[in-house]
């Protein structure tokens, strides 16, 4: 899921299935997205590009199949995911992506709205990293007690910086940052990208230096 400030002009970046993308502005929309359990739905269709059950959904948000399904037809309300032709034995509906990604168009956020989005999605962040910092521990305690050597490099759970950058060379940064991105999405078929396939999560953000400094909260 993208934030972006404008959206895209009539045309222009749809997949080569022709899908479009689908671009939120509306700020009521933008509220029914600050559920963590709809983010991580949304993140699993639009990642996959494949069809789950609500069942499958519920499986990783950590809910029971009819909450799951009470949060997918919200979604549908609002164009974010659509009901898919049955498969199978054609027991249980399933449900996709109602395109390709899903942008964000920030201009017409009302603060709260904006807020509450910003939030959910750190918080899930913040949560998936507390995790991963809880595993890797239990890892290198289990190696301790069995007297095996600590675990080789691993990737950071978190990173941050700043480098030192023109106009010309940030959009640089940024551009080769989207086609490293793209290259890995691509690399699996959707037929692949099962509810049990490994994954693994990122968080990108590029800011600009405001110039400013630390904003006054007196």
């Amino acid at each position: 899921m993208t934030e972006r400030e404008t959206a895209p002009p009539p045309g222009s970046e749809s997949d080569p299935g022709g899908r479009r993308p689908v671009v939120i502005s509306d700020p009521q929309a933008i509220r029914a997205l600050a559920h963590e359990a709809r983010l991580e739905a949304l993140e699993e269709l639009y990642a996959s590009q494949s069809t789950r059950t609500a069942t499958e959904l519920a499986s990783r948000c950590g809910l029971s199949p009819s909450a799951m399904s009470y949060h997918l037809r919200a979604l549908e309300k609002y164009g974010f995911v659509e009901r898919s032709p049955s498969e199978g034995d054609g027991r249980e509906r399933r449900w996709k992506a109602a395109g390709y990604s899903l942008l964000v168009d920030s201009l017409n956020h009302t603060p709260t709205s904006k807020l509450a989005f910003i939030d959910v999605q750190l918080n899930t962040f913040r949560d998936r990293i507390m995790k991963e910092v809880a595993r890797r521990e239990a890892e290198d305690q289990e190696a301790r007690e069995a007297e095996r050597p600590a675990p080789g490099r691993r990737p950071p759970v978190l990173s941050t910086g700043m480098i030192f950058v023109n106009a010309e060379q940030r959009a640089e940064f940024q551009d080769r940052l989207a086609a490293l991105i793209d290259e890995f999405e691509e690399l699996n078929p959707a037929a692949e990208r099962s509810v049990d396939a490994e994954r693994v999560y990122y968080l990108v953000s590029v800011l600009a230096d405001s110039g400013s400094g630390p904003a006054d909260t007196a």
